[in-house]
């Protein structure tokens, strides 16, 4: 018999036999698990309560991180309102849809395709709104408030949604050619 076979016959013999090791490791605490004994290795799982929470979500969760309010180029009175990102997850079930509502407007619709989870990403979450003056959002160090409302729904008609307020930075449009533009 060659030299090579041999030594890969050896070698088939000695991964089998890690294996069979391996398995019998493997499957003793399981062993003693369905026999009722007690395993120092084996953990016991935490009891369930008798009923489940009455204020469970319906969906998982959404994440949708403080959104900011930034102006780009002063004396336009447009800021952008945007997100780092905006995530929903409705395991078991699957995401239908994830909208944003700016101001009570409908601002964006995400669709769900088969998926547990959405993720979208901060270049998907930029809009465009007033600035507005200072102090007309409420605060006086600020420009305009603008109220967002981030709603999910999933397969199993469930729902879910995130609310808050942004504070823009104060900026109003810059009117040089007004009184021009009047006459």
């Amino acid at each position: 018999m060659p030299s090579h076979f041999r030594i890969s016959l050896l070698f088939a013999t000695l991964l089998t036999g890690v294996l069979l090791v391996w398995g019998a490791v493997q499957a003793t605490p399981m062993l003693a698990a369905s026999t009722g004994e007690e395993s120092a290795s084996v953990p016991k799982p935490t009891a369930l309560p008798n009923r489940p929470a009455s204020s469970s979500p319906d969906i998982s969760a959404i994440d949708s991180p403080t959104p900011a309010c930034v102006l780009l180029q002063a004396h336009t009175g447009v800021c952008y309102m945007t997100w780092s990102y905006m995530w929903v997850n409705a395991d078991p079930n699957y995401v239908i849809t994830m909208t944003l509502s700016i101001d009570n407007q409908p601002r964006a619709r995400y669709t769900g395709f088969f998926q547990t989870s959405m993720y979208v990403p901060m270049e998907m979450t930029i809009f465009n709104v007033p600035c507005g003056s200072l102090g007309s959002g409420g605060d006086p160090d600020f420009g305009a408030s603008h109220s967002f409302a981030i709603h999910a729904r999933d397969s199993a008609g469930l729902a879910s949604a995130n609310y808050g307020t942004v504070y823009c930075p104060a900026d109003e449009r810059l009117s040089i050619f007004m009184p021009i533009l009047s006459r």
